[in-house]
């Protein structure tokens, strides 16, 4: 599997990390830099990753790519691929519903790509240990090579598509989730007039007050990415059966504060005043 010719579309914060691991593991990795952002550019020529040229140019160069964007992109990119028939092995590690996964790899298998369903848990990551890439589907374990030399760690769960993305759907439902809820909690608290008392009483019997905080002004800068991922999130609710309506509600949330994208950890007063118009 070594030295092989990978395609990473396309390389954001994380896509870099994807690259970078995919490099440490004795591959060439390249990109699309055609359309591009500047900022994308920077990116990857920082991290050495090689000009693939268009899409198309590395359909036909690649034996592997990887789809690492926003989930509301990553169908778009699917298509994209599968429209200039590639037939290497495609690894989608979006925050996608596995309905949704299923989908993609309808697309591109139809192409005669062969499919793997992947996830990414963590934040990008420095070091070993920190950030796990979870692959299912019948060549989940083809893709394993590509991802042992770090950061990411790589693991597979199944040969079922669609095992991957639940995870990353359970698990962001809970920590991303978690970080909308406790916004509409104090939203609600200072709207109510008790965000004092409220604030006591967690001090006796509840969270942190300086955690939680924390919490709310580190969330709403990243606020704009989350609200695809909670849609995702509600739609592998109701295929499992379980009410959408927490992950739907938490994605309103996460839209009153995408205003807050780029910022730097904006304070608390300005983020409950957005929850409440």
């Amino acid at each position: 599997m070594a030295n092989q010719k990978v395609g990473v579309l396309h390389p954001g914060e994380m896509g870099v990390v994807v690259a970078e691991t995919i490099r440490n593991s004795g591959n060439e990795v390249y990109w699309s830099s055609a359309g591009r952002s500047g900022e994308t550019r920077q990116r990857a020529s920082a991290a050495g990753l090689k000009d693939g040229g268009s899409v198309s140019e590395m359909c036909r160069s690649c034996s592997v790519l990887v789809s690492v964007c926003p989930p509301e992109f990553a169908e778009d990119v699917a298509r994209e691929v599968a429209g200039h028939s590639f037939r290497g092995l495609y690894l989608d590690a979006n925050a996608v519903s596995p309905g949704r996964a299923r989908r993609i790899g309808e697309l591109v298998t139809a192409q005669g790509a062969r499919f793997v369903d992947g996830c990414i848990i963590g934040l990008p990551a420095k070091s070993r240990g920190q950030t796990w890439l979870y692959v299912s589907g019948a060549d989940a374990d083809q893709v394993l090579p590509f991802f042992s030399g770090g950061p990411l760690e790589g693991e597979a769960l199944g040969p079922e598509i669609g095992q991957a993305s639940a995870l990353k759907m359970c698990f962001a439902a809970q920590s991303k989730g978690n970080a909308a809820l406790l916004a509409a909690v104090v939203g609600a608290a200072e709207s109510l007039g008790v965000r004092a008392a409220l604030e006591k009483q967690w001090a006796r019997s509840g969270p942190n007050w300086e955690r939680v905080v924390w919490s709310i002004r580190h969330t709403a800068p990243k606020a704009w990415r989350f609200v695809a991922e909670m849609q995702e999130i509600a739609e592998t609710f109701e295929s499992a059966g379980i009410p959408k309506g927490f992950p739907a509600a938490a994605g309103e949330i996460y839209e009153k504060l995408r205003l807050f994208k780029g910022a730097n950890a904006p304070e608390l007063p300005g983020i409950l005043e957005k929850l409440r118009k």
